[in-house]
């Protein structure tokens, strides 16, 4: 029943909405592209002969986070049961962009994941034929889980997590999730909190593995001194300034660096440049509009790289792919998403290559991880305009402080690592014991 009344209000949504969002698919060569591939998933060259007698592990990521989160669990199962018999998808643009870069070389295959409504789950399924099925953090799906359970398709859910907001509304709609997170085979999650808040949505606790975050086992960040060099030439830096990261940003932060920055030149405590990495870097112009209204000269990256402008203040991030490199240049990091209610983003990344952190009040996503950098004196939390102001110039008249809390961060970042084995460990078990028992 649950099941009818979700596809049910689905179709209902497609058709009430088909005036706006044919339209919008229509005319968007982006969303075109995108929607026509989660409709109907393209076949793969060749996979038949390749997978003949194999069993295929599809593991999907929904965007940028979770495809990073993937990256090390991607990699070790190409190692143990070889890149041929993995299949990866993602839904985003974004998501998939990230999975070209860095996952394409540990699998036979990259997809978008199929919307979900019945032809294109069943049409994924005929493509990739799975033997296993892991998601990675999120994105579930009722069709797709059905048609996984009706097959005898074993699925599993990895580096789970719950925060106050998805709890909240997952317990609104407990009739339809109860019965779907019970199409799980196991749920690996990341903190006692979050194996406590599965089982208020009646997640049997043998279903449940307490196993830590995979995204400590990202590949830490190594860059030598000569591509450190190499990477200011290319954003035009000026010796002997500071490098300050805010990475990730979103609408309505940027705002506030803009003064924060300002407050801090005004100070005339060392030459700082300040680097903007969208979220979206689709967003990278009206950033750097938004810092020049502020009476701030700002650019974006294609400019300084075609030599269309002179060397400004601020270089905004126009493009995927350049975050983790420049997270080893910086000299103090700010983690966006968090200055405003967006749940925050990964401090890892800084905290791998001993910088400190800095992020705002709102890290309800990366809740554990924020908390223990903070703890352990690798981060600091900033909650207001001021704070942001305050602390970074103390950051940055102050080297031994920056090295010191860098260096705690990192400490912080390699003593978590492990998740992905235990992770493993648990599938594998669970594999083994269904074979004993006849499951």
């Amino acid at each position: 029943m649950p099941l009818l009344l979700y596809n049910g209000g689905l179709l209902l949504l497609i058709v009430l909405f088909a005036p706006i969002w044919i339209p919008w698919v229509y005319f968007t060569a982006k969303r075109r592209h995108t929607f026509f591939q989660r409709f109907y998933m393209p076949s793969i060259p060749r996979f038949a002969d390749m997978v003949r007698n194999q069993r295929i592990i599809w593991i999907h990521a929904l965007s940028v986070g979770e495809v990073l989160s993937a990256e090390p669990l991607v990699k070790q199962l190409a190692r143990q049961k070889g890149a041929e018999r993995l299949v990866f998808t993602a839904s985003t643009q974004t998501g998939f962009e990230t999975a070209q870069r860095i996952i394409v070389p540990y699998v036979a295959a990259l997809r978008y994941f199929p919307f979900d409504i019945g032809l294109s789950v069943v049409r994924a399924l005929k493509v990739i034929h799975p033997a296993h099925v892991i998601i990675v953090e999120t994105d579930i799906w009722p069709n797709f889980l059905f048609l996984l359970s009706r097959r005898g398709i074993p699925v599993d859910l990895v580096n789970a997590r719950l925060s106050d907001r998805s709890l909240r509304g997952y317990q609104r709609i407990a009739f339809l999730m109860r019965p779907l997170l019970r199409k799980f085979r196991r749920i690996c999650v990341q903190t006692g909190l979050d194996f406590t808040r599965f089982r208020r949505l009646g997640v049997p606790c043998e279903k449940l593995a307490t196993v830590g975050n995979m995204k400590f086992d990202q590949t830490p960040i190594v860059t030598s001194a000569e591509a450190r060099q190499a990477l200011r030439a290319r954003f035009d830096l000026p010796d002997p300034s500071l490098v300050w990261l805010a990475g990730s940003t979103h609408e309505g932060e940027e705002e506030l660096l803009a003064q924060a920055y300002k407050k801090i030149c005004a100070m005339g405590i060392g030459a700082l440049c300040l680097i903007v990495a969208p979220r979206n870097p689709e967003r990278a112009a009206e950033v750097a509009s938004l810092f020049s209204t502020a009476g701030i000269a700002a650019v974006c990256l294609k400019q300084v790289e075609q030599a269309q402008e002179t060397p400004k203040a601020v270089v905004v991030v126009d493009r995927i792919g350049l975050l983790r490199d420049l997270y080893a240049l910086a000299d103090v990091a700010f983690v966006g998403g968090s200055l405003v209610a967006a749940g925050g983003h990964n401090p890892l990344e800084p905290a791998s290559v001993a910088k400190p952190v800095l992020f705002g009040p709102h890290t309800e996503d990366f809740r554990w991880i924020c908390q223990t950098l903070e703890v352990a004196g690798g981060a600091i939390r900033v909650a207001t305009l001021d704070q942001l102001t305050d602390r970074l110039a103390a950051l940055i008249s102050d080297p031994s402080r920056r090295e010191a809390i860098g260096q705690r961060a990192q400490r912080v970042f390699f003593q978590h690592r492990g998740a992905v084995a235990q992770t493993l460990a648990e599938i594998e078990f669970q594999a083994e014991r269904g074979k004993r028992c006849g499951c």
